[in-house]
């Protein structure tokens, strides 16, 4: 295999879950109509990560660990980390209570 090919095979392993772990972060921190693009990106990337994972699974395909550990990272950061609307919401009840 040519040194080339073995590079560009790297940049396409590394490419996914960077791509994906933007896609998580720009939907966690923006607000307004721009949060609702920036989720609309994230599904995208989030289905488009499943049916590469699926892809190689099936194959046995070597970075399929790589894929997997991506995918999972997406579905627990969609689920535990905070959205930045609820975190001011949040901040704001506290500061509510603490006048009062």
């Amino acid at each position: 295999m040519p040194p080339w090919l073995t590079v560009f095979n790297f940049l396409e392993v590394l490419s996914l879950p960077i791509l994906a772990a933007l896609s998580l972060g720009v939907s966690k921190l923006t607000v307004g109509a721009t949060a609702q693009a920036a989720r609309r990106w994230f599904f995208g990337v989030l289905v488009a990560v499943t049916l590469i994972t699926c892809r190689t699974v099936i194959t046995l395909d070597p970075c399929w660990l790589t894929h997997t550990t991506t995918l999972s990272m997406l579905f627990v950061g969609a689920l535990l980390v905070p959205d930045r609307e609820s975190f001011e919401e949040r901040r704001s009840a506290d500061t509510a209570r603490a006048i009062f």
